[in-house]
């Protein structure tokens, strides 16, 4: 994509101070944020798209929150390229500030709105400037950020930055050895020397996404037996975890790690595999598992997990519901070990346009960018080129909407709205031509010269 360009406004704003900003949107109430008209189609960026901007500047946190939703409903809703890529460099600075100042609330919105404007913007400089500038800012919420979701939506973006946006497998890596020390953390006494607060289920959740994610653009050849292991152990203590979806991201990473080392095929194939592409854990964050505390775990008792989540769901007061979810995706994940076979994934879009995927690489890709997405999933994957190349995908053109049966005889029938305006203008053309006729009138009522 385009190089990120400075929005209009971007060298005014920065040279204001806090208290010559309360002054900008003046005339504008917060109301006027929560209460304004739904962004969809086409965008007046000189009008609505413009307070929501000017929004971000604002002392009141209020304000900014509502500048960031407004934002976020317009890149969900439409693929903004030309706002994104005008913008992106104003919109990148706010969006950290409210993350850098804002409360857990205005932090996840801060750092789900820096994942859309990447996803918009496109890979290239823009998404690498935007990593690099954001890193620091998004780690340190998501190691000893307060509000669960904050972390969680810090992490998100995390992984999703540095798959559009990482210059090379290096920063690839040094990004998945950030969510990794989340993954695999533990209760220490180091835990109150380095301030890390342990991850609620929802940030471990989002780190696992976020490192699989990253893991699937990884050559496979890369993927070593030392690292295999290492990464195995980890998960297959995490399969025991309480929370279902903990325990199902913990079995999709293993299902992916086979699978890249299955691909491998020979022994001849990893000679030049690299050991240390994610160490198991970081000295920095847990000294005693780094020493060699953790056990090892072979392919065979991670199977004889697979198979006992696949037939009994664990997890206290989990719903039936639940429970039939995790058998069935457990009985594909043991596929995936055992016999290398993952599950076939369609998902359907506009213009009877289809993806297919049956690879636990695509499926995982899929997953994490459907999650971020949300509702503009669909809008993203017809109209935004980063998704086109990322899954290889032509979108058809939008189909000419045809009239239903209901709709055509409704036309033909003689009662119809339509046949009636019809008849009205017929009848109005012979009287107008009688009244010319007699010569009395003219067609507006006005006595004829």
């Amino acid at each position: 994509m385009g190089r990120c360009r400075k929005g209009r406004r971007t060298a005014r704003m920065d040279d204001l101070t806090d208290d010559d900003t309360m002054s900008i949107a003046s005339t504008v109430s917060s109301s006027d944020y929560n209460n304004g008209p739904e962004v969809e189609g086409e965008f007046d960026e000189s009008t609505l798209m413009d307070q929501y901007v000017e929004a971000l500047y604002q002392k009141r946190a209020s304000m900014r929150e509502a500048g960031l939703k407004g934002l976020i409903d317009a890149f969900t809703s439409a693929v903004l390229t030309d706002f994104a890529e005008d913008q992106c460099e104003t919109l990148a600075n706010r969006f950290i500030n409210s993350i850098k100042v804002g409360s857990g609330s205005e932090i996840a919105q801060g750092a789900r709105a820096l994942g859309l404007l990447a996803f918009t913007a496109g890979a290239g400089s823009s998404a690498q400037q935007i990593l690099t500038d954001a890193t620091p800012h998004l780690w340190k919420v998501a190691r000893v950020g307060n509000s669960p979701a904050a972390r969680s939506s810090c992490l998100e973006t995390l992984g999703l930055l540095a798959f559009i946006g990482a210059s090379d497998l290096g920063a690839t890596e040094a990004t998945m050895e950030t969510l990794w020390s989340i993954v695999n953390h533990t209760h220490s006494s180091e835990d109150q020397k380095t301030g890390i607060n342990f991850p609620p289920s929802s940030a471990r959740v989002s780190a696992l996404m976020a490192w699989s994610l990253l893991l699937s653009t990884v050559d496979p050849r890369r993927v070593s037996s030392s690292h295999l292991q290492s990464s195995v152990s980890v998960l297959s203590g995490l399969l025991k975890n309480e929370d279902l979806a903990v325990r199902t991201a913990a079995g999709e990473s293993i299902a992916l790690l086979y699978e890249m080392t299955n691909s491998l095929g020979s022994a001849e194939d990893v000679e030049d595999t690299v050991d240390d592409l994610v160490p198991p854990v970081s000295t920095s964050i847990n000294p005693r598992v780094a020493t060699g505390a953790r056990a090892t775990i072979s392919e065979d008792e991670v199977v004889e997990q697979m198979k006992t989540l696949s037939v009994h769901a664990g997890g206290k007061g989990q719903p039936k519901k639940e429970r039939a979810v995790q058998r069935s995706s457990f009985r594909e994940l043991l596929a995936a070990i055992e016999d290398g076979v993952a599950p076939q994934v369609s998902v359907k879009l506009p213009a009877g346009n289809a993806l297919k995927f049956n690879s636990w690489t695509e499926i995982i890709q899929l997953n994490v960018i459907r999650r971020f997405l949300g509702e503009g999933f669909q809008t993203h994957m017809q109209g935004n080129p980063l998704l086109h190349e990322i899954f290889d995908f032509v979108p058809q053109a939008e189909k000419r909407k045809t009239l239903s049966t209901k709709e055509k005889r409704m036309l033909q029938s003689p009662n119809s709205i339509v046949s009636k305006a019809r008849t009205e203008v017929m009848n109005r053309r012979r009287q107008n031509s009688r009244v010319q006729k007699m010569g009395g009138f003219s067609a507006n009522g006005h006595d004829s010269d």
